[in-house]
């Protein structure tokens, strides 16, 4: 009869002092798994076994335990007292729960079992990865070349290098019931409000799911409105993008198996910064800014302009253009807003299929070619305007100025849809899209911060880091934290619309 027992705390079941018993245990929970490997032994009469995935092991762990145990001297210590002193491999845990060691063994850790003792050794094993390199999404030409990786201890070293405080903080869970991903939760103490961390742990802790594999998972979890197409949750692959976040009195969460970190909470004008305005003269950080929300209207707006102005408001276009585009129009088949929207779907379906082209065989090279091929081709063969041809290929590529690539996707569809209201209502139709946009971004929170924050509800000291950056000694960082935290505590208040908000999250789960 087994003597596993029930631990009262953990609800798991307690190692036995039987090896066999022990080894059979973990054999009939992982049957069927041929890579696990499973080492007999025995050192000084004393029966041991190693237990770890083949394909996750590090072999220069298993050099490293057979030598040390080979130096134990039976006269002068037991061989268990030997790993606690004096076993010179670093981080050796000591677990005496069947739950612990399969958590262990499936994160790619070696296990120790010794008969006659109900505790085993983990030793740890860095399980093969890609090394640190500069992120592909982010890319700069000055600050840090380092980007997160898909371990999710390398990526807590990054932030832990950079803010080397002991009020950083770091709590971990687990979730996905089966494939018990490890999350962490990062924020500095006394910087982060005490009250949105507690609300970012209950928001984890309340994710029931099979499986997290990516960010993206976490983040449709916990979003404040997830109906919304807009994105709450800033994602980022740049160290010290997270640690300008935790400094600036947010909170970070990492997710094991993907070099993308959120940042929460999250407002508009966060989707408008990116880690090179930290890195130039503030002047030329504020004037791309400027350039950033000019490319936004661009992109949203340009092509509804066009359409609104060509299809019912010609009397608005000064004469000698009018004519020209006239002229262009007298021979095509379609009107301009079919025009407009053929292009647009042509240069969605050659961007998709640019991203999913090998790089070998081109990838972006072949997708810019693309663009203008088919462009040129459809003008010469008397299909769309030129100008129509100008319009839309100008907004198409100025919204790749956003430095958000969910945000930008999200500025393109609706751009879209305010075009086919334009091209039915004219500028009416413009103006009620627009206002409907309004409407939908300023009722919209990110863990009880409105997302319009600094701008609506106005604090004046978050506004250096808005339409401008601020010179570093403008900055009053405490005092516009104080007024984050304000915020925070005001909207949260008894707010039935924030109440709302969380029930509608809690029925889409």
């Amino acid at each position: 009869m087994l003597e596993h027992v029930k631990n009262r705390e953990t609800h798991s079941e307690l190692l036995s002092a039987s090896l066999h018993e022990n080894v059979a245990f973990i054999k009939n929970t992982f049957e069927e798994c041929d890579d696990l490997v499973y080492h007999f032994a025995e050192i000084e009469t004393k029966k041991l076994c190693f237990i770890y995935f083949a394909d996750m092991i590090n072999s220069q762990t298993l050099f490293e335990m057979e030598q040390g145990l080979l130096r134990v001297n039976h006269n002068e210590e037991d061989l268990p007292t030997f790993i606690r002193n004096r076993l010179s491999i670093n981080n050796v845990e000591e677990v005496n729960d069947l739950d612990s060691v399969m958590k262990q063994l499936l994160a790619g850790q070696a296990i120790l079992l010794i008969d006659q003792e109900k505790h085993a050794f983990i030793f740890p094993s860095n399980t093969a990865g890609r090394n640190i390199t500069e992120p592909s999404t982010e890319q700069t030409i000055k600050g840090p070349k380092e980007g997160f990786i898909e371990n999710i201890q390398t990526n807590v070293m990054l932030i832990r290098k950079r803010i080397r405080n002991p009020a950083l903080k770091i709590q971990h869970m687990t979730l996905g019931t089966k494939t018990n991903t490890q999350v962490s939760v990062a924020y500095v103490k006394g910087v982060a409000n005490d009250e949105m961390v507690q609300e970012v742990l209950e928001r984890l802790a309340q994710i029931k799911i099979d499986g997290i594999l990516d960010s993206q998972s976490v983040a449709t979890m916990i979003n404040d409105a997830p109906k919304s197409p807009f994105p709450t949750v800033v994602t980022t692959e740049r160290p010290d993008r997270v640690c300008g976040a935790l400094l600036d009195g947010k909170i970070a969460i990492l997710i094991d198996g993907t070099p993308f970190v959120l940042t929460v909470p999250a407002v508009f004008f966060d989707f408008f910064k990116s880690s090179e305005d930290y890195f130039e003269n503030s002047f030329l950080s504020s004037a791309i800014r400027w350039v950033r929300f000019f490319g936004l209207l661009v992109a949203l707006i340009l092509p509804s302009f066009y359409i609104g102005l060509t299809m019912y408001h010609q009397d608005l276009i000064q004469t000698p253009f009018l004519i020209r585009i006239a002229a262009s129009r007298e021979d095509l088949p379609y009107p301009v807003l079919v025009e407009a929207i053929f292009m647009l779907i042509t240069f969605e379906v050659i961007r998709e299929a640019g991203f999913r082209m090998p790089k070998t065989l081109g990838g972006s090279t072949v997708t810019i070619l693309g663009l203008l091929l088919i462009g040129q081709i459809a003008v010469q063969g008397g299909l769309i305007g030129a100008v129509t041809m100008i319009f839309i290929s100008l907004a198409a590529l100025v919204s790749f100025i956003l430095p958000d690539y969910e945000f930008h996707q999200i500025i393109r569809f609706s751009g879209f849809i305010i075009l086919i209201l334009t091209g039915v209502f004219g500028f009416m139709g413009l103006l009620v899209g627009l206002l409907f946009l309004l409407t939908h971004l300023v009722s919209l929170r990110s863990f009880g911060v409105p997302y319009f924050a600094p701008i609506s509800p106005a604090t004046r000291a978050g506004w250096k880091d808005v339409f401008i950056r601020a010179p570093r000694w403008a900055v009053n960082m405490e005092s516009a934290r104080f007024d984050i935290d304000r915020i925070y505590r005001q909207e949260n208040s008894g707010d039935p619309a924030r109440k709302e908000q969380k029930g509608d999250r809690d029925e889409e789960k």
